[in-house]
């Protein structure tokens, strides 16, 4: 499980938790994965229903759902096991920019895995929620710590937002252009992208929280307007 932050246990041994898991998903292509891949690592899979509205309270341990159903997080993590705890809730997403994987994380799930990724770390990330952990994709790290930037790093990231070439930001800043290079490829690895075109798509998605925080750095200083 090379992509997650969290690492690897050990796989599942007569001596381990008995975990137990359900699976929430309004994309049936999606669930039966799910299903086929936790039958496949010997998990229990209690037969709870498609939708949040129709989970009700049994022995599970682990709830898997789709992002869809970020806004249920508390009906899904009402799925209690015998000992009365929450369920922990893990959440397939789509992508490394879906809005909802933060709302999903806010609202109390404990695992994200990434569809491209579900049948080689969907079970290394159920036992591991299981025992009390967090786990998410590095790629998505972001939705749990705020990269933090240097004032410099959002100057040039916010002028590459506005469409400049690094000649140009040199230019704007006072800066050797092999600088302006360094800073850009800190700011890049801080927001997981390889490319210009990723970085401002990322800063401009409104679900990321990203465009004031770098703009602003071009917008408050007159020089750079």
């Amino acid at each position: 499980m090379a992509n997650s932050l969290a690492l690897e246990p050990p796989g599942p041994s007569s001596s381990g938790p008995v975990i137990s898991t359900t699976v929430v998903a309004d994309d049936t292509l999606t669930a039966r994965r799910v299903r086929s891949t936790l039958r496949a690592a010997g998990f229990g899979v209690a037969p709870v229903g498609d939708t949040a509205s129709e989970a009700v309270p049994g022995q599970v341990t682990v709830v898997v759902c789709d992002l869809s159903k970020a806004a249920s997080m508390t009906i899904l993590r009402g799925l209690h096991p015998a000992n009365g705890a929450k369920a922990q809730v893990v959440v397939v997403a789509y992508g490394s920019r879906n809005i909802n994987v933060r709302e999903a994380i806010n609202n109390g799930a404990t695992g994200v895995v990434l569809e491209a990724d579900l049948e080689s770390c969907l079970p290394a990330v159920i036992r591991t929620v299981a025992v009390g952990h967090v786990v998410v994709p590095r790629e998505l790290r972001r939705c749990i710590v705020r990269p933090a930037f240097s004032h410099r790093e959002r100057q040039v990231l916010g002028l590459v937002v506005t469409g400049l070439q690094n000649r140009e930001i040199a230019s704007r800043l006072f800066l050797a252009e092999s600088t302006v290079k360094s800073h850009l490829a800190t700011a890049f690895e801080k927001l997981g992208v390889r490319s210009r075109k990723e970085a401002t798509a990322l800063v401009l998605d409104p679900g990321e929280g990203l465009r004031a925080l770098i703009l602003d750095a071009v917008s408050q200083d007159p020089a750079l307007g």
